[in-house]
Formats: structure tokens, sequence, C-alpha cells
């Protein structure tokens, strides 16, 4: 039931000073954007912090299927060189009260519960009480999503109405929730790496840019060979632009015999940035093959909260660190980029946080515990723009 992978002696301290643990629950599978989310939030406050982490995914295998790409963020991520006490909530509800009573001690100064419309988070009253049994300060976190009014944020109300903060993504839903709790619940606030509703909606056209390295005739035949086997019958909803240098024909060769060649273009000039950045943001995702530290298109695509389909040939790339609509392919397998790429597209209504904003989240979040949170049910708004 329980697996500690590594606990440190002592926590380091919070704001006004004082030591303790901070205890974080939510999803964990790093094949889900929830899990992933939950993953960078853990990794915020364990830079500082002594961390509990609490799993309480139900026994549904999240891992199975084909239709899910691995996370770029999950691959990277640096959870491993910090100190978390990891634990799995069991499905029993009478079991599952009873670990988070022996998981949240004494010690424990702050407790944050992530949860996610639409996935069942009736566990989150019990870790509250408990919680609040040995003086945590308690606070959930809300991601707002397309329709997550219609996804049951409204019935969230009844079990998080004993946190001392709750924080969304969204002025409808801190609406929903602050006028449910009147005078008698928590404070309500937006916060903006809990927004992940797109500002403006895609068109049903999904456009694709791909960004590879000049002269790469692999990575091209490649993501040909992925394209290729989107079914004819969908095609015509698809449009990829491939921008790469080149000096040989062979290129024009390869897009020329594809089987979908009729929807794919290819530039090999020098895009300004302007361009470039107008370009990415008017995309439904990217691809783009070993990207380097500074790569202008990954960095705009972080910048307008794309999923991303980061191909590798061999290493890791230095860039996608806790940006959590990146995902993973192989350079050798086309069936991998295209799965990777038929999964970033299922994602093109989620705008994706940039990585910046786990800590800013952390930052509240302890910020409130030490006193500075707002009064109870206001629903304060980021002034932050993406």
């Amino acid at each position: 039931m329980s697996q500690v992978e590594v606990q440190s002696s002592a926590g380091q301290a919070f704001q006004d000073g004082t030591t303790g643990k901070v205890v974080i629950a939510g999803p964990s599978s790093a094949m889900t954007i929830p899990g992933i989310v939950v993953s960078q939030i853990v990794e915020a406050f364990a830079r500082n912090h002594e961390v509990v982490r609490i799993k309480v995914d139900s026994r549904t295998d999240f891992d199975s299927g084909l239709f899910r790409a691995p996370s770029l963020a999950a691959a990277l991520r640096e959870i491993d060189d910090f100190r978390v006490e990891i634990h799995d909530a069991p499905s029993s509800q009478w079991l599952r009260g009873e670990s988070f009573d022996a998981w949240i001690t004494p010690e424990v100064r702050v407790a944050v519960a992530f949860v996610w419309p639409g996935i069942d988070s009736r566990w989150v009253r019990q870790f509250i009480a408990a919680a609040k049994e040995v003086g945590a300060w308690t606070t959930v976190v809300c991601a707002s999503v397309p329709k997550s009014a219609h996804h049951g944020i409204g019935n969230l109300i009844d079990l998080i109405r004993e946190a001392d903060l709750v924080l969304v993504g969204s002025e409808a839903d801190a609406e929903v929730l602050g006028s449910s709790f009147v005078s008698l619940g928590p404070a309500v606030e937006m916060h903006l790496a809990l927004s992940l509703t797109k500002k403006v909606p895609r068109p049903p056209v999904k456009r694709i840019m791909a960004f590879l390295p000049r002269d790469d005739a692999q990575s091209l035949s490649t993501l040909l060979a992925a394209f290729d086997s989107i079914p004819e019958a969908w095609i015509e909803n698809y449009r990829l632009t491939v921008v790469m240098r080149y000096t040989d024909s062979p290129v024009l060769s390869l897009i020329e015999d594809c089987y979908h060649s009729e929807f794919v273009s290819l530039t090999k000039d020098h895009i300004a940035s302007g361009d470039l950045q107008e370009m990415v943001a008017s995309s439904s995702a990217l691809i783009i093959a070993d990207p380097v530290f500074d790569s202008r298109a990954f960095l705009m695509a972080v910048d307008s909260g794309l999923p991303i389909v980061v191909v590798v040939s061999a290493d890791l790339p230095g860039v996608g660190r806790g940006y959590v609509g990146a995902l993973l392919a192989d350079l050798d397998r086309p069936v991998s980029v295209f799965v990777a790429l038929a999964h970033a597209l299922r994602l093109t209504d989620l705008q994706f946080p940039r990585p910046a904003e786990w800590d800013e989240l952390e930052q509240r979040i302890l910020g409130s515990s030490s006193g500075s949170a707002p009064a109870p049910n206001t629903a304060e708004s980021t002034t932050r723009s993406r």
C-alpha cells in the first residue's frame, strides 16, 4: 500500500520561518495530463520542502492502449533528485481514510489536493479532514478545462467546502464555487497555472507545423510515413507544413512521392520572427525534431500553450522541462510519430501553462498558508495574460 522512495530528515523553512512537510494528493499517471500536472506541482514544492505525495488513481490502468504517447516533461522531470515520500491510496473509502490519517502527520504544514473536472474526487473530503485534524493549511487546486462546468465543477462544492483556499483557472469556475460558498466556505481565487482552456477555438482544419534539421531526409521520411498513416477519409481536415532548409532534390522527391502529398507544403526560406510567431500561434500542433535549447519554434509554441511532438534520435533534448504539453516520439519509428501526433491533436482544446507558472503556483499556496490569503469567497483574477 505504501512506498517510500526517499525520505528526508527535516523539512525546509516556510515563508514564516517555520519548518514542516507539504503533502500533495492527486492523479499520478505519467501518461495523462492530470498526472503530469501533479508531478510538476510536486517538483516545484520539492525543491525547497519535504514533500509527501499521495497517488489517488483508481485501479484503472491509464497506461494501457496505443493511443497515448509518453510525456517529455515526465521523461525530463527532476523528481528523483528530490526527497519525496510516495504513497498509493487504497480504493476502499474506509481504508483510504485510515491511510490519510497515518500519512498526514502533525509535521505537515500544508496540504494540497489537485482535482480535475470529470475525474472521481470523492477522496478530497477525507483528505481535507485528515489535514485539518493536524492543523495543516488546506488548498484545493482545480484545473479549469473546456466545458469544465459540464464536467462536474459544481459537483465539487460539497467535497471542498471545508478547505481554506480553492484555486481555479477561470472566472466562470470561480463564480460557480464562490457563489455557492457565500460566507461559510473557503476563499476562491484564480491562478494562471490552472487555466487550460484555449482563449480562441481552433478551426476544424488541423494545421501541423514540422521543423526538421537541414537536409535531414531521414526525419522527413519518418514524418511523411506517419502523416500517410492518417486515414484517407480524414485527410481533408489536415494540413502539414514542413520547415526545413535543403539543398538536395531527394527532399522534394520524398514529398512528391508520399501518399498525402497534396496536403503537404515545404518551405526552406528563413522565416522572420513575427511571421513565425503568427504561424506557430495559428497551428493546431507542432512537430520538432531534435530541438536545440534555444529553438525559436519550441519557445514560441510553449508561449502559445500548444501541444508539441518532440521527435528524438538519441538523447533527450535540452528543452521541455516542466512543459506538460510536449510528447515524445522516436525518429526511427514512424508509428511512434503517428501515435504522438494523434495524441497531440486530441489535446488541441487545451492551452498548457508555461513551466514558470508551477513555481508561481507554489508561491501562492505558501503565501496563503502564512497569512497572505484573500478574504473568504473572493474570486481574484491574475492580471498576467498569455
